[in-house]
């Protein structure tokens, strides 16, 4: 009886164990995204509208930033965007254009997807500020890759099996932007400083899918720009660890 009793009071202590554990575990908190948003880490301190900082990586992200011509018909173009990666803003076109300010990384074509370093010195010959694509996803990426840098833009892809590599790939069947898993951009800036940048989407709040072209709304949700990046302080420093 006596070993019964032991038995059954075993058995009791081994089941509260384990629904502890298991409440322990239902209610351990996950992943917290900022809200309204499915990718920006909750843990963001935002700087201003549209920016935000992650103090404990460095990381800064762009969210949901309108281009210049949202809400306009399609035959008006899509006009330069320009953005400085230290003072975190959007630089005037005509101020970015006259060499007045300075910019890092520039914005157009269709849908402004096709991506620009700052390649031009102030005589106006090519030099540093270069740019490359790395099939390395943005926190996976500790370095920038040693070898010589020679393109000064990235343009979207056309097919998503295109020769060129991009951040993504335009589809015409219904025209509508795809992102490319596990892609990172690295910047060569003309002070040698590295920069690792990820695109996340062009579309507004990051859908999983992109707008039906054939919805008369979808003007309203692109271009929106959606980004994050790191800059590396040091110039020549190959170290862009971020995790």
């Amino acid at each position: 009886m006596a070993i019964r009793r032991l038995t059954n009071s075993l058995l009791v202590l081994t089941l509260l164990f384990l629904c502890s554990c298991g409440k322990d575990d239902a209610t351990t908190p996950g992943e917290t995204y900022l809200e309204g948003t499915n990718w920006v880490p909750g843990r963001v301190k935002q700087l201003e509208e549209h920016i935000y900082l992650d103090e404990k990586y460095k990381v800064v992200y762009v969210v949901n930033y309108p281009a210049p011509d949202v809400g306009h018909s399609a035959s008006e173009g899509h006009r330069a965007w320009f953005f400085n990666f230290d003072t975190h803003k959007v630089v005037d076109s005509t101020a970015a254009v006259d060499g007045v300010s300075t910019w890092h990384i520039m914005f157009n074509s269709i849908y402004n997807s096709q991506i620009n370093a700052d390649a031009a010195t102030a005589e106006g010959r090519n030099g540093l500020g270069k740019i490359r694509v790395v099939k390395t996803a943005f926190d996976e990426l500790s370095a920038a890759p040693a070898d010589s840098m020679i393109r000064n833009s990235v343009p979207i892809s056309f097919d998503i099996n295109d020769i060129v590599d991009s951040w993504g790939y335009y589809q015409f069947n219904n025209h509508s932007l795809v992102p490319y898993k596990n892609r990172s951009l690295i910047f060569l800036l003309k002070d040698n400083r590295y920069v690792k940048v990820e695109l996340v989407n062009l579309y507004k709040d990051n859908p999983a899918t992109a707008p039906d072209y054939g919805d008369p709304n979808t003007k309203n949700l692109a271009p929106y720009f959606n980004f994050r990046y790191y800059v590396q302080a040091t110039p020549g420093n190959l170290n862009v660890k971020t995790k």
